[in-house]
């Protein structure tokens, strides 16, 4: 009964202070949530600059638990790269989207398809 409620304790604990869980996720999000939420609903340069640096810091600095970048991040990096002109570092990260996580091949194949039908 004591280990029941001593498991509890840590788990409402746990629940209690969001620097805890985050620590305890599987994936770090740096400040993506803030700066997609800004870039949404701005649209302008400087906050499609600041997204651009949460993708490059949830990539190299990935401090969850899988040590690895979340899903989508490298889909949607790469998408908004090719947006913005940076078309050969885009569809890198589209590839490496792939790579990662292969069960994104379908829509990633056919966002390529789709960007290099509009490209001729």
């Amino acid at each position: 009964m004591k280990k029941a409620l001593a498991v509890l304790a840590l788990a409402a604990a746990l629940a209690a202070s969001p620097s805890l869980c985050m620590a305890a996720g599987l994936y770090s999000w740096s400040n993506y949530q803030s700066n997609a939420y800004k870039y949404f609903k701005k649209a302008d340069l400087g906050s499609l600059q600041n997204l651009l640096k949460s993708y490059d810091q949830i990539i190299s600095k990935q401090g969850g638990s899988r040590g690895t970048v979340p899903p989508g991040i490298y889909a949607d990096y790469g998408w908004l790269l090719i947006k913005s002109g940076s078309r050969d570092e885009g569809k890198a990260m589209l590839m490496k989207e792939m790579e990662l996580y292969p069960e994104s091949s379908t829509l990633i194949m056919r966002i390529l398809k789709r960007f290099e039908e509009n490209e001729n």
